[in-house]
C-alpha cells in the first residue's frame, strides 16, 4: 500500500537485511559511493550532516537537489526531506545534528533523516484547514511509496522511499 509505514517487524527485517541501522550516523560530514546491500548494488549514495538550526534547512534542501538532480523523483525527495529536516529542527530539541542520507538503487530513491536527539518520538498530527503546520507526515504518507521511523538510543531516523 503506497504511503504505509512499515510495521515494527518489517523495520527490524529492513535493519537485519542491511546488517546495521538503516542510515549513516552523524559522524561523517559528507560521504558518497556505492555499497552492496542484500544482493543489490546501491549507487549514488551520499550523506551530509547539518547543525540542528533553522538556517540549515535550505542547505539540506540544496544537498538533496544536487544529489538527485537527474532523477525523476528529485522534486518529491527534495520536498519530503525538507519537511523531515524541518521536523527534526523544530521537535528534536535535545539534538545537535541532523544527517541526511540519500541512496539510489535503480529507480528507487531512499532518504534517511537522522537526528541525534534522545527524547520524543515522531508522531502524526491532524492539521485543520487554517493550520500553518502539522502536515509533514501527511505529505510523506501521500507522496512516498514507503516510509517509517526507527527510534534508537543514539537518535531517530525517519526515512522514505520514492519511485518515479
Amino acid at each position: 500500500m503506497p504511503g504505509a509505514p512499515l510495521t515494527a517487524a518489517e523495520q527490524q527485517g529492513r535493519r537485519n537485511a542491511a546488517g546495521k541501522a538503516p542510515a549513516a550516523g552523524p559522524a561523517a560530514a559528507v560521504s558518497a559511493g556505492a555499497t552492496r546491500t542484500a544482493g543489490a548494488t546501491r549507487t549514488a549514495g551520499a550523506s551530509r550532516t547539518f547543525a540542528r538550526r533553522a538556517e540549515e534547512v535550505p542547505v539540506a534542501r540544496r544537498f538533496i537537489r544536487d544529489t538527485l538532480a537527474d532523477h525523476p523523483a528529485s522534486l518529491d525527495a527534495e520536498l519530503l526531506a525538507c519537511e523531515l529536516v524541518t521536523n527534526a529542527v523544530q521537535h528534536a530539541t535535545d539534538a545537535a545534528r541532523v544527517t541526511v542520507a540519500v541512496t539510489r538503487c535503480g529507480p528507487v530513491v531512499h532518504v534517511d533523516v537522522i537526528d541525534d536527539g534522545r527524547t520524543g518520538l515522531p508522531h502524526w498530527r491532524e492539521a485543520d484547514g487554517q493550520d500553518e503546520d502539522g502536515r509533514g507526515f501527511q505529505l510523506v504518507n501521500e507522496i512516498a511509496q514507503r516510509w517509517g521511523f526507527l527510534r534508537e538510543p543514539a537518535g531517530t531516523c525517519v526515512w522514505f522511499e520514492l519511485t518515479p
